[in-house]
């Protein structure tokens, strides 16, 4: 297989992403095709994807699987690979990924991949024990539910590659409250939970953001990137406090999805 044919179709979810979506694309422009799931950027991103000849499909947050579905099913290939707008695929996974569709392991139709989370140009150390599931042969994984961006196997095996690629483009605070709030309808559809629930009680505001701080500053060991890691596990916890005031909110106002 020459560098000029590399059989995989990727698959980018893509959100207002003209600041990072050329690397992004740059690094995988030897691939056979690339299709992005746009959910209706109002910048720059679609012209970039278009100058790299990639598909373009259009979808609602909350709505993932069905474009997901759609992306596959227009798929040429037959290993699909599922990336973000802000992650960069190093030469060398490249060449792994190539060696391994030519040679694919015994029944091992899935591939998870750790990847390292930047901050500031600063790699946040707690992130590398992250792996996702993002190498798969078509057919072999699907979303885990109806609103899910994760995937669950539903033919064969999962390898792991042990091989790293980084998400440069950690230091944007990407959950607004405005895309929390459909991810947080997402959660309540798919669950078909009605928010009616007078016993949510307001420490839960403070309380839930906490323990995600801590989980992340010294389980996930963040401490170990210095004013970095204290200032990313900031993050993580303002995330969890947006949701749980959001569902505090909803809860107090009866208000039904």
């Amino acid at each position: 297989m020459t560098k000029e044919n590399i059989k995989i179709s990727a698959i980018i979810k893509t959100y207002n992403s003209e600041k990072t979506l050329c690397e992004v694309l740059e690094a995988i422009k030897d691939w056979a095709e690339i299709i992005i799931i746009d959910f209706h950027s109002n910048d720059d991103t679609i012209d970039i994807a278009k100058e790299y000849k990639a598909k373009i499909i259009y979808a609602d947050r909350g709505d993932f699987s069905t474009a997901f579905n759609n992306a596959v099913e227009e798929a040429s290939c037959e290993w699909i690979f599922i990336l973000e707008d802000d992650e960069i695929i190093p030469q060398k996974l490249l060449f792994e990924l190539e060696e391994y569709i030519e040679k694919p392991k015994k029944n091992k139709f899935a591939l998870t991949l750790s990847k390292k989370i930047f901050y500031s140009n600063k790699e946040i150390k707690a992130a590398r024990i992250r792996e996702d599931l993002c190498f798969f042969k078509k057919g072999a994984a699907i979303p885990k539910e109806d609103c899910s961006e994760d995937f669950k196997v539903i033919s064969g095996k999962v390898h792991k590659l042990n091989k790293n690629f980084k998400i440069k483009n950690a230091s944007k605070l990407k959950y607004s409250k405005n895309s929390i709030s459909k991810k947080l309808n997402c959660i309540l559809q798919k669950n078909k939970i009605l928010i009616k629930n007078k016993n949510l009680k307001q420490p839960s505001l403070f309380i839930k953001p906490l323990f995600t701080f801590l989980y992340w500053y010294f389980i996930k060991r963040a401490f170990l990137s210095g004013k970095t890691g204290y200032i990313f596990s900031i993050e993580k916890a303002l995330e969890k406090y947006i949701l749980e005031l959001l569902i505090f909110e909803k809860t107090e106002n009866d208000y039904d999805i």
